[in-house]
């Protein structure tokens, strides 16, 4: 079969693109992925940034959508995430963490974890990741992500391109996820707005540096 691609181009999908596709859900990395669905590292890449580029656009197309709806459904439960990442060299020993609100600012959940070494924008996409997935666990239906990256805020935004193999694998992670919320919104942030992910992050990272 054929999956449609931004700007009009299609992109094959066969069973080596579907076995790469499973592996990278399935936590494996691009390179052990390409290996194992018979694929050239060359070939995933590009294929994965096919389809980044027509999830980027599709999922920019449902927000709008979203948001241009009448907000009747007051009773779906929205929460607002602030996540951060941390890397103690980058790379180096690196951790997520972050806060669960209410939108009226009441704290559900602080969490942080420490992700082994890594860098600091792979350690910013996993903070996205699993606050997304606590969000998840509540109940949410609705959710506003508030980071201090502005890569990985735009990227999930479509407004930046996914170019590096290993944020693509982190991206495509993310994405996954965003299909069991009726709307999710990225917001870049101050970094002075976002101290207490800060430091759940730093604790997150100092776990694998003692």
């Amino acid at each position: 079969m054929a999956a449609s691609c931004a700007g009009g181009r299609r992109e094959r999908v066969g069973k080596r693109e579907e076995r790469l596709i499973r592996a990278l859900m399935d936590g494996a990395t691009l390179e052990a992925a390409a290996k194992g669905s018979g694929l050239s590292r060359e070939s995933a890449t590009r294929f994965l940034e096919s389809v980044a580029r027509f999830a980027a656009a599709v999922g920019a197309g449902m927000e709008f959508g979203l948001e241009a709806e009448s907000t009747g459904a007051s009773s779906v439960p929205e929460l607002v995430l602030h996540t951060d990442g941390a890397s103690l060299g980058n790379p180096g020993p690196s951790g997520a963490g972050g806060t669960i609100e209410t939108p009226s600012g009441e704290l559900v959940e602080e969490f942080h974890e420490y992700l082994g070494k890594t860098t600091n924008n792979v350690a910013e996409y996993e903070a996205v990741r699993i606050g997304l997935t606590k969000a998840a666990a509540y109940g949410a239906r609705r959710v506003r992500v508030r980071l201090d990256s502005e890569l990985v805020a735009n990227q999930l935004r479509g407004i930046y391109k996914v170019k590096d193999s290993k944020l693509l694998n982190e991206y495509l992670k993310v994405e996954q996820i965003l299909s069991g919320f009726d709307h999710v919104s990225f917001e870049p942030i101050p970094r002075e707005e976002n101290r207490k992910a800060d430091r759940l992050a730093q604790t997150g990272a100092r776990r694998g540096d003692s």
